[in-house]
């Protein structure tokens, strides 16, 4: 029968390694937080916690019972139910959300800019209209748009508008928080609402090698406290602030979100979470930041592998984007091999969709081609069931040397089977010749128009576009030029 395929990087003895390397760190070395309140609670909860250093220790027991803890079922709620997305997944396979943090825009005319609060819009709208997108992490708008201090604020406020699917924040400013959450609360109907259904979760980040701000820890203690759920983070960058092998910062990306997670379930037992080891690289001849070198992909595929199958932790990490500035070769080759390989891997969400330059910029185009890279892996990661239906085997036994299978029933029964996606040739040269010698990127903007002209919009009570307002005006009020 049919199940879903998968690529191994770690043997059974390997992940034991590599947990009990993790839990050493955790309980022995410990890690430096910067925030006296969710200090004291962890204290409280077991936590060995030297207020002088910063440092917090976690013992074997209280790694335990924090585990304990993690839900093995919940739902990232949609402003659009019919989009919640929940885990486990129900076909067994992985679900995906679009760049986060993407400052730079390339249109579909290929014009470079910072992005406006105008396309956050647009590219909110594309997300809903596409089937293999299941949510939407913020962009980065350009202060030319909004005040620069309230950045975080004012695009949620406007995804909040237009969304139909969950929403992940990454917050800019420790203040802004509460804030975000509270513009989540209104869009929902309040603070209890938004506990029952939370269309919103947070990234809470990590500075490696094992430190953590101020802003990321408030993020976690106000998740905790409102019952929204965290995909807490690590961004090491191979040979600058970790390890240079794949193992090694996969160990480090992996220690850095398991403390995250064990301190959101001593804080708030029960609270969902998704680890999000995002790793990089530095690339040694010129000292840039990457995020494609295939030993990356490989620490990847360490770090998913430990969280779902050592921990049964759902996991998450980039698993499509390039190093390129361009929708080129590079990029569609390097995205496929990390869409493919860390869906083989057993990721539960495969992050960065529509990204370019190291998850710099954001394009609509490369965002459509993602999505049917998307159905393709999917398609994959299915496998193939073996039956006598399947194999055409009482087509093939009556076979007299004359038939041709185009006019049989098994093919008029299975040929929808297949995959027919828009951004794909499958016609002949001189069909192409004739219909304009579309490359790939021509058909993506053959699909974004027709979106575009079809889009219908979503409809948000009056009420609470009004209460989103108040707060970011609140916010601004506060925040801006502080």
């Amino acid at each position: 029968m049919a199940g879903i395929l998968n690529t191994k990087i770690l043997s059974t003895n390997e992940i034991a390694v590599m947990k009990e390397k993790v839990e050493t760190l955790l309980s022995t070395k410990g890690v430096k937080i910067d925030h006296p309140t969710v200090m004291g609670l962890l204290k409280d909860a077991g936590a060995q916690v030297d207020a002088t250093s910063g440092t917090v220790k976690f013992p074997k027991s209280v790694i335990d019972q924090a585990l304990k803890s993690i839900p093995k079922s919940f739902t990232l709620a949609a402003p659009d139910p019919q989009y919640d997305v929940t885990f486990p997944h129900p076909d067994g396979k992985f679900y995906t959300r679009t760049c986060t943090g993407g400052m730079n825009y390339l249109n579909e005319n290929g014009e470079y800019h910072n992005i406006t609060i105008e396309e956050v819009a647009d590219w909110t709208k594309l997300i809903n209209s596409l089937d293999n997108i299941n949510f939407c992490a913020l962009p980065s708008t350009s202060i030319k748009s909004v005040p620069g201090e309230t950045i975080d604020i004012h695009t949620l406020r406007t995804v909040l508008e237009h969304s139909k699917k969950h929403i992940w924040v990454q917050p800019y400013e420790a203040a802004n928080a509460k804030y975000l959450i509270e513009l989540a609360a209104a869009r929902v109907g309040g603070k209890e609402e938004l506990k029952k259904r939370p269309i919103i979760s947070f990234i809470t980040c990590s500075v490696p090698p094992f430190q953590y701000k101020y802003m990321d820890m408030e993020a976690l203690y106000q998740c905790c406290i409102n019952g929204v759920p965290i995909q807490p983070c690590s961004l090491p960058a191979a040979g600058a602030n970790a390890p240079i092998t794949p193992q090694g910062i996969a160990l480090l990306a992996s220690t850095e979100v398991m403390a995250q997670i064990i301190m959101a379930q001593l804080l708030a037992p029960g609270l969902p979470v998704i680890a999000t080891p995002l790793l990089f690289a530095m690339d040694m001849l010129t000292t840039y930041t990457l995020q494609s070198p295939i030993e990356t992909t490989m620490g990847r595929m360490v770090a998913m592998q430990l969280f779902e199958e050592g921990y049964g932790i759902y996991a998450h990490s980039y698993g499509t984007g390039s190093d390129s500035f361009l929708l080129d070769g590079q990029s569609m080759v390097e995205r496929t091999s990390l869409i493919h390989m860390l869906a083989l891997s057993g990721a539960s969400v495969l992050g960065g969709a529509g990204q370019l330059e190291v998850a710099k910029t954001i394009s609509p185009l490369q965002l459509i081609i993602d999505n049917d890279i998307f159905a393709m892996t999917k398609k994959l990661l299915g496998g193939l069931e073996i039956n006598d239906d399947m194999l055409a085997w009482n087509e093939m036994m009556e076979l007299t040397g004359k038939e041709s299978f185009v006019d049989m029933d098994h093919t008029f029964e299975h040929f929808r089977d297949s995959l027919r996606l828009p951004t794909f040739n499958r016609d002949s040269r001189p069909n192409w010749e004739k219909s304009g010698k579309k490359d790939m990127l021509d058909r993506a903007k053959d699909v974004y128009q027709a979106i575009k002209e079809n889009y219908q919009p979503i409809a948000v009570a009056g009420e609470a576009l009004s209460n989103m307002d108040e707060i970011m005006k609140q916010a601004d009020a506060k925040l801006v030029g502080k």
